[in-house]
């Protein structure tokens, strides 16, 4: 979540992700190596560092090594639009934008990516793309009346039929049953010390809810002295939202704790954003936050699953792109994956019969995307865009499995504020929830 508000802040709104152009048909698509893929991470670690210094040529130098890498790949020239756009150079961004339209791709330009274009060109590219998406797939699931929720994460109970979803400016969870009625369950108070919930997982077994919750500059209450940097996981009673564990995130430095998985076992995995790292907690009286993957190994390590067996993690990260971490060896692995396919921008992750499946918050106005894995889960083979631009996305974030189904927010809204204040009713939006069919 936070890595949209904060390379929105370095680019003006610029924040690179992938985009709906990967391969499709029947012939088996060319591969990057792992060589190729280890040097595309270079290259965004390059275009990362340059944002952070509004450095928008050596940016530029970054991007057009990413394309010398893999030049099919349309996220690429997507983010060099938004690049030249923030640095002033709008007429030269109208012409990449113009050739990603000559060459039919589905990437819709968004004003909050460009806020600084505008005018007839672009209203005719952005209707262009809009006209070539496919027919919208995902139907909504539910919806929530509250605009000024800015959710981000979602589980699910399949027992009761109850979803819970966090809300990031209002501090609080709420539970939604069948019938689509919403209460709040928890609510930020000293006893439970709940920043912005993040991600969240439902945990059968030990009929819980886990939440990662984050501070930040979008919560009420927001005080930077006493917040900046602070992060806890939190266990959470289902039916009445009383705080049953609270394990803060307390070694040095700035934390976000931003999504997780839980184990076949119990253990929890954990992503911590600001510090780059993967955790895990077994829960219990004194437990301790270990390391899997050590601070600064990720970019911005975000989306976080699991294989079925337990054995293998995947981190989608702005840097790396999708990694797999063995657990047995606990060595990381860049996912090898077909020439275009965009991998370095998911926000949601889960793993689904033998594919991951990737929530893409960003460059064309968002999509659904399902990455086929190789029997050894070590490379990806084919990736299809289940969804892309459907009309109620607005930064779409996380979701939750349902049999085979995704169950996911379509409308996060992660960037209505303006000025440390949220946005005016009047400009924000109904929370969608929509479901699609993985079949």
């Amino acid at each position: 979540m936070r890595r949209l508000l904060l390379l929105a802040a370095l680019l003006t709104a610029c924040t690179p992700r992938g985009a709906p152009s990967e391969p499709t048909g029947e012939a088996a698509p060319a591969m990057l190596s792992e060589a190729e893929v280890g040097a595309l991470a270079g290259a965004y670690g390059k275009l990362g560092g340059s944002l952070g210094r509004q450095d928008h040529a050596a940016g530029l130098a970054a991007l057009d090594a990413a394309a010398a890498i893999d030049g099919s790949n349309q996220a690429i020239d997507y983010l060099r639009a938004q690049v030249l756009a923030a640095g002033g150079r709008g007429e030269e961004a109208l012409a990449v934008l113009s050739r990603l339209d000559a060459a039919g791709s589905l990437l819709v330009p968004q004003a909050h990516d460009f806020p600084k274009l505008g005018g007839l060109e672009f209203d005719r590219l952005v209707a262009a793309a809009r006209a070539r998406l496919p027919a919208p797939k995902s139907a909504r699931a539910f919806t929530l009346a509250d605009r000024a929720l800015i959710p981000e994460g979602i589980a699910h109970d399949p027992r009761s039929g109850t979803f819970f979803v966090g809300s990031i400016y209002k501090r609080k969870v709420v539970a939604v049953d069948r019938a689509g009625a919403a209460r709040d369950l928890a609510v930020a108070d000293a006893t439970n010390g709940l920043y912005s919930p993040l991600g969240m997982k439902f945990d059968a077994r030990r009929n819980s809810l886990w939440v990662a919750s984050a501070a930040g500059p979008e919560m009420q209450g927001y005080v930077e002295a006493e917040h900046r940097g602070k992060a806890a996981l939190h266990e959470i009673d289902p039916s009445t939202g009383q705080s049953r564990a609270r394990y803060p995130r307390e070694s040095a430095g700035r934390h976000l704790l931003n999504d997780l998985v839980i184990a076949p076992d119990g253990a929890l995995y954990v992503t911590d954003s600001e510090a780059g790292e993967v955790l895990m907690l077994r829960p219990g009286p004194g437990a301790q936050f270990e390391s899997v993957a050590p601070a600064g190994e990720f970019g911005y390590p975000n989306g976080i699953a699991l294989s079925d067996d337990g054995s293998v993690l995947f981190v989608a990260d702005f840097v790396r792109g999708l990694t797999a971490i063995p657990l047995a060896t606990r060595q990381l692995r860049v996912l090898p994956h077909p020439r275009g396919a965009a991998t370095h921008g998911f926000d949601g992750l889960y793993f689904h019969r033998g594919a991951l499946v990737g929530v893409d918050n960003g460059a064309g106005g968002g999509r659904i995307v399902r990455l086929e894995l190789a029997p050894d889960l070590g490379s990806i083979v084919q990736v299809k865009v289940l969804e892309a631009g459907h009309p109620d996305f607005l930064i779409p974030t996380t979701g939750v499995l349902d049999g085979d189904s995704l169950v996911y927010i379509a409308n996060s809204q992660l960037r209505s504020f303006e000025g440390g204040q949220i946005f005016p009713p009047e400009r924000l939006f109904p929370v969608q929830v929509l479901r699609l069919s993985l079949r």
